[in-house]
């Protein structure tokens, strides 16, 4: 009976130690799950900043309707068929000339929105995991790693084969200067002081063409960075839920704050430091073998190729 009464006191004695070492180990764990939550909400944050603004970008106004350009057209265009009243119509009211967005950009962004989507509802269940649950952690890195993709190669899209947003303008500023070279081929030779006042009024326009350009070529490097800011912090935090199981809160928490300051390296303020952040960026994914995989994966889709696996959807 002796040796009965010290096994259950031995017994009990251990669970308290396995219920107190249970309980200070989930202590932990849910503060490292709050910090892989903030890095998960920046990401969250980050992307769909990043879709906002490239939305923007490609979202073209349509051409301004210019009556001369219109009449000019009419009057000279000998390929116009009058008995079909929808091409007349379609000249009249400028529906020609409209920029409408490619099927090809809606559907990429179709696609970076359902990833996102995708990785979202993921990473909300960050908010209710219980302890040991460390697959659900896992099971954050897949969505996070197709969007992290992506959204670098959209960037190296846009930088490559840039839209032109701001073409309306050009096209106004394009219908001046074809008044003006009118107006001064029409000069006489005595006509010195009305011909300078051209000249002048041209060189204004070439001037407002240059901050068209300078206008439209910051609002790509704005938005190419802020892809390239949710990239890095996508690739960044697919190597904490690598890692996440093995590191403290400290470890954690330095490189959660690491993450969270990752956009002031990755601004482009020109062409050239974009398109360097764009190739810094590339290698770092390609260093990690996983990430590789990914985007050996999206780039064949990209160009209609079937992939041997299917890691996105």
């Amino acid at each position: 009976m002796r040796v009965s009464h010290i096994q259950k006191f031995s017994l009990w004695k251990f669970c308290i130690v396995a219920c107190t070492i249970s309980f200070t180990i989930s202590g932990c764990t849910l503060e490292k799950r709050a910090m892989l939550r903030v890095t998960a909400e920046t990401f969250r944050d980050r992307t769909a900043d990043a879709i906002t603004s490239v939305k923007k970008i490609y979202q073209l106004n349509n051409l301004p309707i210019d009556d001369n350009l219109v009449v000019d057209q009419l009057l000279t265009d000998a390929s116009i068929e009058f008995g079909i009243l929808r091409e007349v119509n379609s000249i009249i009211t400028g529906e020609s000339q409209q920029n409408l967005q490619s099927s090809d950009v809606d559907q990429t962004l179709d696609a970076l929105k359902a990833e996102y989507d995708t990785a979202v509802d993921v990473l909300n269940k960050l908010e209710t995991i219980d302890y040991e649950s460390k697959r659900i952690v896992a099971q954050t890195a897949q969505p996070a790693r197709c969007l992290t993709v992506k959204m670098l190669l959209l960037a190296k899209r846009i930088q490559e084969r840039p839209p032109r947003p701001m073409d309306w303008e050009r096209v106004i500023i394009s219908s001046k200067l074809k008044d003006l070279g009118e107006r001064y081929r029409k000069l006489s030779i005595s006509s010195q002081p009305e011909a300078e006042e051209i000249k002048r009024q041209v060189i204004e326009k070439i001037d407002d063409w240059r901050k068209v350009n300078a206008a439209e070529q910051q609002s790509l490097n704005e938005s190419i960075s802020k892809l390239l800011a949710a990239a890095d912090t996508g690739r960044k935090l697919s190597e904490l839920i690598d890692d996440y199981p093995n590191l403290n809160f400290e470890v954690i928490a330095a490189r959660v704050t690491q993450i969270v300051g990752v956009t002031t390296s990755l601004t482009g303020n020109n062409y050239n430091s974009t398109l360097s952040n764009i190739h810094t960026l590339e290698r770092e994914v390609n260093k990690d073998e996983v990430l590789k995989e990914f985007m050996k994966e999206i780039s064949l889709k990209n160009r209609q190729v079937q992939p041997p696996s299917q890691l996105c959807q």
